[in-house]
């Protein structure tokens, strides 16, 4: 049995099927649910991208638009936010898992507003994308670090049901934020997001992104390594995102204290028939090691519940490779 519950949510298995090109029409969304999927997370509302394309819109029709222009950027907006919802509705309709819509926004009010639509419109729990590039030389670490404790009050204040956070890892003092967003209330918090690499084309003298922005099974790690010193810490869920290529990395992430993990780029490489494989993988494990629930062996190997825990805290090499 490979159920699991995460964020309060039943799970018919631990593998979620994360927010990207999967899952931004019915027909993968039912193709992830008939592969065995535990829950899927629609693909993010971007607002950065809703302005880039509100603003060509406008650039386009600038002549006929007049002194319109906000007006018309409003309702542009809400169109994409009502197709949003279209298939938010749709999705729930249709399939017998969790549905979970995902915000990506710039600033907070807006962030708040997308999320509570969603809510309101069915979604089973809402997932929030926030990493803040600190880009301003007069910005301390303690200000990024208390701003993003400050929104996630305001989002859990706001948004009635469950709510999780996907971070990224790149903070002065990752225990502390992971522990601060839990007792602002987060029911799971996502490990970790994987963001745009810019690249530059010499050629064209442009800023790219990379040709293949899908991670590699060795990506797992610092997702791996946190779980383990944080899941036994805390109350919300932790999940395991990058680098999850198989069923054995689904196990590792179970056994640190992951109650699901999120995947992506393995069903891109492989299609969705990868689920059904990680699952099968699971099962197989389980029956090997005498296990008959997940719960049996969640956190087993986190920091709290072994004797040589300090090894998740380890960063360098104790002996010279090649000694």
């Amino acid at each position: 049995m490979i159920s699991t519950k995460y964020m309060g949510l039943d799970l018919r298995s631990p593998i979620i099927v994360s927010s990207g090109p999967l899952t931004q029409n019915i027909v993968s969304l039912k193709k992830a649910e008939e592969a065995g999927a535990g829950a899927v997370v629609l693909k993010s509302i971007f607002e950065e991208q809703i302005e880039k394309d509100v603003s060509s819109e406008i650039e386009s029709n600038a002549e006929y638009l007049g002194h319109s222009e906000e007006s018309y950027a409003a309702f542009s907006r809400d169109r994409y936010i009502d197709r949003y919802m279209k298939l938010l509705a749709e999705a729930k309709k249709t399939l017998s898992i969790p549905v979970i819509a995902s915000v990506s926004a710039k600033t907070m009010d807006n962030w708040i507003e997308y999320a509570e639509c969603f809510v309101k419109c069915g979604a089973d729990g809402v997932e929030l994308n926030y990493y803040p590039i600190s880009s301003q030389a007069d910005v301390s670490g303690a200000e990024v670090d208390k701003r993003i404790v400050a929104f996630a009050a305001k989002a859990r204040e706001a948004i009635d049901g469950p709510l999780s956070i996907k971070i990224g890892y790149k903070y002065s003092s990752l225990a502390n934020i992971i522990a601060s967003l839990d007792k602002a209330g987060i029911d799971g918090i996502v490990l970790f997001n994987r963001f745009f690499r810019p690249d530059i084309d010499i050629e064209n003298l442009q800023i790219t992104a990379p040709n293949a922005p899908v991670s590699e099974p060795s990506e797992y790690s610092e997702a791996l390594r946190w779980i383990g010193l944080m899941s036994g810490e805390i109350k919300a869920d932790l999940c395991g995102n990058t680098g999850i290529h198989s069923g054995e990395t689904v196990v590792k992430m179970l056994l640190s204290g992951a109650k699901a993990v999120e995947v992506c780029s393995a069903i891109i490489k492989n299609g969705f028939s990868v689920i059904g494989e990680m699952n099968s993988f699971i099962e197989g494990w389980m029956e090997k090691h005498g296990y008959s629930t997940l719960d049996e062996f969640i956190g087993l190997l986190s920091q709290e519940h072994i004797e040589d825990g300090w090894k998740w805290e380890r960063t360098q090499f104790l002996k010279t490779i090649g000694e």
